[in-house]
């Protein structure tokens, strides 16, 4: 997965505090930096191109792919070479077709519709140019609901595209006019950067952004470390037996064939045999809650070192042991962890 920071020109986040941010990013790893030039309340300050310039020069300097939202009155004025031009309003599809022969543009992944891309299509777009970033939305309850979103990206994936999202700051500083954040999602505006980073992968996302202008460093190190090649949750580790927590720091796959009361792991008895060792009974036998991690011990036989994320509310068995327990606020996301899906778990 590819991260990405906004750097906003003309707001509450002095020259010098964006210059740093793009250097911490550039050090966490980051390839993307997101922009505008078309914030009301930007572009009215006298230093908003000084500014938005010398943003651009150090973006460039660190190698960030920029980002660039434009509309079709404005979009004139920056021919700058290298820039990703995003796509707002205004613009026709045969100019979005031809543009896209000329140089890499972005399309607005929320509003796109099947039929809008067939159209380009028969235009003459050139798909390698075009990759898809959703909108954020900082008017508290009009962010994208999830199944939207997921199915959006569905669309996005069968051109070809690469879709990117927003993800908001909690404890950075959020970005005015409102300052409730700048999420795409509705679900994750009050969800930690790293969650909604995490969750809007398990949608479907290629790349996040964070859409607030000053995140903290720990919000850009936790960012930084989102996969979307596979769902992440945080749990609470209730063993030290160091064979168990061995296995726990793999990545699992979700078995093809769906339980009713368990999502079952293809590869824990396969990892057992690669330690070596052997699960003897610990922390059991207690029931069994949604959002447990479970491993069976040697009591079940040729079953030991199967792990197990339940689903349901089951009964005390002497032969499993309770290892894990995902933190509440996030037995959500089991939900995402599909047939052949790829999961792991982050310790906290």
């Amino acid at each position: 997965m590819r991260h990405g920071i906004s750097v906003y020109a003309g707001l509450n986040v002095s020259p010098e505090e964006n210059i740093s941010l793009i250097e911490k990013a550039a050090n966490e790893g980051y390839e993307i930096i997101f922009t505008s030039a078309q914030i009301p309340e930007a572009t009215k300050s006298e230093k908003f191109f000084e500014d938005f310039t010398n943003i651009l020069i150090n973006a460039v300097e660190k190698n960030f792919e920029i980002i660039l939202d434009v509309n079709a009155e404005n979009v004139s004025n920056f021919e700058f070479e290298g820039l990703t031009l995003r796509l707002d309003d205004g613009f026709t599809p045969e100019q979005i077709a031809n543009l896209s022969n000329e140089r890499k543009i972005q399309l607005n992944a929320s509003t796109v519709t099947k039929n809008f891309l067939e159209e380009i299509s028969n235009f003459g777009a050139n798909f390698e140019n075009i990759s898809a970033l959703h909108n954020f939305y900082p008017h508290v309850f009009t962010g994208l609901d999830s199944y939207f979103f997921a199915e959006q990206n569905k669309l996005l994936h069968d051109f070809g595209m690469e879709v990117g999202a927003f993800v908001p700051s909690q404890s950075g500083r959020k970005r005015p006019p409102l300052c409730e954040g700048l999420p795409t999602l509705e679900d994750c505006r009050n969800f930690s950067a790293d969650l909604a980073a995490r969750f809007s992968a398990a949608l479907g996302a290629d790349f996040v952004i964070i859409g607030d202008g000053l995140p903290t460093d720990e919000e850009l190190e936790k960012v930084s470390e989102v996969k979307n090649d596979e769902v992440v949750i945080s749990a609470k580790l209730l063993t030290d037996d160091t064979i168990t927590v061995d296995i726990l720091s793999n990545t699992f796959t979700r078995r093809p064939d769906i339980s009713k009361s368990v999502i079952r792991a293809i590869e824990g008895r396969k990892f057992l045999k690669m330690t070596g060792g052997t699960i003897l009974p610990d922390n059991s036998p207690i029931e069994r809650n949604f959002g447990d991690i479970t491993i069976d011990n040697a009591n079940f036989g040729r079953y030991a070192g199967e792990i197990q994320i339940v689903d349901d509310v089951l009964p005390a068995d002497e032969r499993v042991n309770v290892i894990a327990r995902i933190l509440p606020e996030e037995i959500f996301m089991t939900g995402y962890i599909k047939p052949g899906q790829k999961f792991s778990f982050k310790f906290v």
